[in-house]
């Protein structure tokens, strides 16, 4: 049997690894996604922006260079299938920027990936979720 694909964006890796009033939430769909045999999907800036944000976290003095080497690997560990881009997903992407009416693409790129996979869109961010407003994107306190 395949597995089903769903796509997770950077909000909830970091919420995983970094004291934060969702973390047990991150924590128990992740667990539950993985329990249910889903293959985890990102656009490949995830890899930057979870990496930038464990920096930073070491940087503001809230984690310890040992602690986000470790935190970086236990993400490494989820698994997540990184699509680089391409001229679909970059078409897409910027397609679901103008409709959202943003003037950057990053939070696109996770919905363009997860449009193309015909996939859930797991994600932190509530203002994304409802200016989206599709149900396969889904707001993990909702989880």
């Amino acid at each position: 049997m395949a597995r089903s694909p769903v796509v997770i964006d950077a909000s909830i890796a970091v919420r995983l690894v970094l004291p934060d009033s969702l973390r047990d939430d991150c924590r128990a769909l992740v667990g539950r996604l993985i329990d249910e045999d889903s293959e985890l999907f990102a656009p490949a800036l995830w890899s930057y922006e979870t990496t930038s944000a464990l920096c930073k976290a070491v940087h503001l003095g809230h984690l310890t260079a040992g602690e986000a080497r470790g935190s970086l690997d236990a993400l490494t560990r989820l698994g997540v299938v990184l699509l680089p881009p391409d001229d679909n997903q970059n078409r897409q992407a910027m397609e679901w920027t103008f409709r959202l009416g943003r003037g950057a693409a990053y939070d696109s790129y996770y919905l363009a990936v997860a449009e193309m996979l015909r996939c859930d869109y797991w994600t932190a961010d509530a203002a994304l979720v409802t200016a989206a407003s599709r149900p396969w994107v889904r707001l993990v306190a909702r989880a």
